[in-house]
């Protein structure tokens, strides 16, 4: 039996999609960093992995950085 893959031409799995995301954090972004997380160590470690994260979560950072950024 065939596989139909027909509606798949799209798809593209996350470790493929990760090569298409490019994080970079300018300034204010580095301080609402030390802000959340109180230094700057830890600041620089969940930045990298933020950017070592899959995609969907890399967004979902992305989003609650500006979430912050608006009640503060």
């Amino acid at each position: 039996m065939l596989n139909d893959r027909r509606g798949l031409e799209g798809h593209m799995p996350p470790h493929e999609r990760k090569a298409l995301m490019n994080i970079e954090f300018d300034e204010g972004d580095w301080e609402l960093l030390k802000e959340v997380f109180g230094d700057e160590d830890t600041a620089v470690a969940a930045s990298e992995i933020i950017r070592e994260a899959p995609p969907e979560i890399q967004i979902l950072a992305i989003q609650l950085m500006n979430i912050i950024e608006e009640v503060a």
